[in-house]
């Protein structure tokens, strides 16, 4: 086994299971499992002020809360504005997780997160991982686990179709398109390899 701190990021299209990865190896191998989301929602509102100066006073609701909704709406219909929020957001959620990196006595650390280049989480990471499923299986689960349709899906799959092009700069793959015994045996391989 290896000495001192192993950071496994992992990527992967929406309902590749990449989540289920992250899951896996936090439960079975004691990896702590950062979910990027939740760090991204915490640097909405550490950013909160900018966010309004930048896209206007209704993204902030009643409580003071961003509106992640109404933001979204704005954000999600317009590229440029995507971009604007993200070079907002990105560097802040980078420091964050950087600085808790910093401070956590944590071993094994499993940063889930699709954006994961685009925040350059990478640089943080000792290995990469990228999890691929079928167009069709990633449709399904998001039917089951998220209640969306299939036209919603699939839209939001053509966006992360760039993530594919991203897998060349990762470490393994593993392929989520079997059993979640035959899912359980890959990260188990990666484990021997990387623990």
């Amino acid at each position: 086994m290896k000495e001192g701190r192993v950071i496994v990021g992992i990527v992967g299209r929406m309902g590749s299971g990449k989540s289920l990865v992250a899951k896996i190896l936090a439960e079975k191998y004691h990896f702590h499992r950062m979910d990027i989301d939740q760090w991204g929602h915490a640097a909405l509102e550490e950013e909160k002020d900018r966010i309004a100066a930048a896209f206007g006073p209704e993204v902030i609701d009643a409580e003071g809360a961003v509106n992640r909704k109404t933001l979204g709406a704005i954000v999600f219909s317009d590229p440029v504005k995507l971009l604007e929020l993200n070079a907002v957001v990105h560097p802040r959620m980078k420091a964050d997780i950087a600085e808790h990196l910093k401070k956590a006595p944590l071993k094994r650390v499993a940063i889930d997160a699709a954006l994961l280049f685009e925040i350059g989480l990478d640089s943080l990471c000792d290995y990469i991982v990228a999890v691929e499923a079928p167009d069709t299986d990633s449709v399904e689960r998001a039917a089951r686990y998220r209640g969306w349709e299939e036209s919603r899906s699939r839209r939001v799959l053509r966006a992360q179709e760039h993530l594919r092009v991203l897998k060349d700069r990762c470490d393994f793959i593993i392929f989520n398109n079997s059993s979640l015994q035959k899912l359980r045996k890959q990260v188990e391989i990666l484990c021997h390899v990387i623990l």
